[in-house]
């Protein structure tokens, strides 16, 4: 992608994740920075199998079906399977490898991912490749501050930025910290709640609980 100032095209947001199940606090923050950065879409990308965490509860259909239950509702989230139907960890480059080859040129991607999960993030695969191919929005959380590790706050600050306009200058290469209103809302708290026999009243739309309870997700001992 061109580092020359580019026509503000089509913006997309890809928000990655196990989503198991997924719900408001992936929902509603997506929904902010969709507005707030002019997103025309936002990418939910159900991972199979992820290099962070071990298995997940609910299998690859369920979490897709829940997913798809979201983007056939809203004209801004758009399921996309990809990782799923890898055998591989779902590296977020590849992932964004193969998104940059498939759309014009003069889309900008933006990865979305939570301050907490930015700690990390220099040691991702291939992180400064990533960097290459998007910007990265980070939604700030409460308790987390990179600036507290001297190797990792040094290679963030190679593309931090701290001016919105900056991310309309080039496709990629900025780290953007934006405040977004949070949910304290957790998966494992839902997973936790229908397991006890209890309804997560509030924490995912509608849809999403009325197919857990139909397919009977989390259930089980999850301890």
């Amino acid at each position: 992608m061109s580092d020359a100032k580019a026509a503000i095209g089509t913006r997309i947001g890809i928000l990655g994740g196990s989503f198991d199940p997924i719900h408001f606090g992936h929902i509603k923050p997506s929904l902010q920075l969709a507005e707030k950065f002019q997103l025309q879409s936002i990418r939910l990308i159900p991972c199979k199998v992820s290099p962070f965490k071990d298995d997940t509860f609910a299998s690859a259909q369920h979490r897709w079906n829940m997913i798809s239950i979201i983007s056939g509702s809203s004209e801004l989230f758009e399921a996309d399977s990809r990782e799923l139907e890898r055998n591989t960890p779902s590296y977020t480059y590849e992932t964004l490898r193969e998104i940059a080859s498939e759309v014009p040129s003069e889309t900008t991607l933006f990865w979305i991912m939570g301050e907490d999960a930015l700690l990390g993030f220099p040691g991702w695969y291939h992180a400064e490749d990533i960097m290459r191919l998007c910007h990265v929005l980070v939604m700030r959380r409460p308790g987390y501050d990179a600036s507290d590790d001297v190797e990792t706050s040094e290679w963030l600050k190679r593309y931090m930025c701290d001016d919105k306009d900056k991310l309309e200058q080039k496709q990629s290469g900025y780290i953007y910290i934006t405040d977004v209103e949070l949910f304290d809302i957790s998966s494992t708290q839902i997973r936790d709640i229908v397991h006890a026999g209890e309804q997560p009243r509030f924490m995912l739309p509608g849809g999403v609980w009325n197919y857990i309870k139909r397919n009977n997700l989390y259930q089980e001992n999850i301890n």
